[in-house]
């Protein structure tokens, strides 16, 4: 409608009046969700949810119902999406229907309003609760406008939906669980009465493009610090990479675990399985605390597997003191990580683990232990810009008394992170390991 051609008329004739009143009432309607779906409100996405759920599980197969990005599964759900619009009368533009149809498809067969997140490379970590979700893109993390769950038992529904495949269980008993997801993400989640507030999902998603090349693309490391430790594997280090949490420590661990050699074979052990390593020779363990298959047990069984390497995802329990007898009894070359704010923290760490399995080991030994175990610390970091970078690496030297008396793991730092002229300086005066690395590892210093 020409609304000034009207007024112009108007203005013309005494015997009419023309407001902005007629402006505003020939305007069409138009209804948000509160999922932002133009023209449908959230009575009426209620009900076709109902209308197409029963008909969408009629017609799926099993193997079907988690492939919520299947172009046969979405042709499928966009069909009965069109005909449910039909039945009940509901009229929507083309684009309002294909919102529709990607809002149906991530509630009623992927993870509701966290699906996207797993299909942006982008995104490194999804904080979810009821109202509120963040995600986290090159180590920033940000909340997400106009995605939220629409109450307490859908983001139930969707945690069930997401451990359903991993056949781990949360309930009262069990309020806290830890799996596994279909990209190899990992997942935490706490139910009531754990979170005071209510369900909590958090997931760690790890990147697939984290090769070598792109750490150094990253400034992550120098060429000159992975040369450094690709010598370190090749010439059978064991090595443990230290951090906080978020820090980057397993993406360093996948693109160290690169440089095995093909011949040697690599037992991995994680709760839950994280590693995606970059070798063809990988036998791959899954700990599970809500069974007798702990990390601890699964060390034990992989060393009559006959491995030449053994992995273990981090070190948190006692499984420290088996992983360390592990490296001091022939499976050199082995790696872990572990968390702390330095190498120099990783040692009382380190012990304190040891002391968790509880075999009454008197301190000076668990130093020793230690000593004689590993050979290389790898300490990275997340700095106060979301950078993700190594900051130091230091061989252990062997054993030294401190001011106090207290025998202790001698580290000497042998690589340090400058942040004045970002960049990696070689810092040692003397490195023990030299001439191994020349000889058996052709390093060039």
């Amino acid at each position: 409608m020409d609304i000034e051609l009207i007024k112009k008329l108007g203005s013309a004739c005494e015997e009419f009046t023309v407001t902005t009143q007629l402006e505003e009432d020939s305007r069409p309607a138009v209804t948000t969700n509160s999922l932002g779906i133009p023209e449908l409100n959230d009575e009426k996405y209620i009900e076709i949810r109902a209308h197409v759920q029963p008909l969408l599980s009629q017609r799926l197969k099993p193997e079907q119902t988690s492939k919520s990005r299947d172009p046969v599964v979405r042709s499928m759900l966009r069909a009965l999406v069109m005909r449910a619009l039909t039945d009940l009368k509901v009229h929507l533009s083309d684009s309002a229907a294909q919102l529709l149809v990607e809002e149906l498809g991530n509630d009623l067969l992927g993870f509701g309003p966290i699906e996207p997140f797993f299909y942006d490379p982008e995104v490194t970590e999804i904080k979810a609760s009821e109202k509120i979700i963040r995600v986290e893109r090159q180590g920033v993390e940000s909340v997400v406008e106009g995605a939220a769950f629409r109450s307490e038992q859908h983001i139930r529904d969707v945690l069930e939906r997401m451990l359903a495949p991993t056949g781990r269980k949360i309930d009262m008993a069990n309020p806290e669980v830890n799996a596994r997801l279909f990209d190899g993400s990992r997942m935490i989640a706490q139910i009531p009465p754990l979170a005071v507030d209510g369900t909590m999902i958090t997931i760690r998603r790890f990147r697939t493009d984290m090769t070598i090349e792109n750490l150094i693309n990253r400034n992550v490391m120098s060429p000159e610090v992975v040369d450094f430790l690709r010598v370190a594997v090749i010439t059978r280090q064991n090595i443990i990479v230290s951090g906080g949490t978020s820090s980057g420590k397993t993406t360093v661990l996948n693109c160290l675990a690169s440089f095995i050699p093909e011949e040697d074979s690599i037992i991995t052990i994680e709760e839950p399985a994280e590693l995606m390593l970059q070798h063809s020779n990988v036998r791959r363990l899954e700990a599970n605390k809500q069974t007798e298959y702990t990390q601890r047990k699964l060390v034990a069984s992989s060393l009559r597997m006959a491995p030449k390497r053994i992995i273990v995802g981090e070190c948190r329990e006692g499984e420290t003191f088996d992983m360390l007898q592990a490296m001091n009894t022939g499976h050199i070359g082995s790696m872990t990580t572990g968390h702390a704010n330095s190498a120099w923290l990783m040692r009382p760490r380190l012990v304190n683990m040891v002391q968790m399995a509880g075999m009454d080991l008197p301190y000076e030994a668990i130093i020793e232990l230690i000593a004689g175990a590993l050979d290389i610390f790898v300490h990275v970091t997340k700095d106060r810009s979301g950078r993700r970078r190594l900051d130091h690496i230091c061989e252990v030297f062997g054993v030294k008394r401190n001011k106090e008396g207290m025998l202790t793991v001698d580290l000497n730092p042998i690589w340090q992170y400058n942040p004045k002229k970002n960049t990696f300086d070689f810092v040692a005066e003397t490195f023990k390991r030299k001439e191994q690395f020349i000889e058996e590892g052709g390093w060039q210093q």
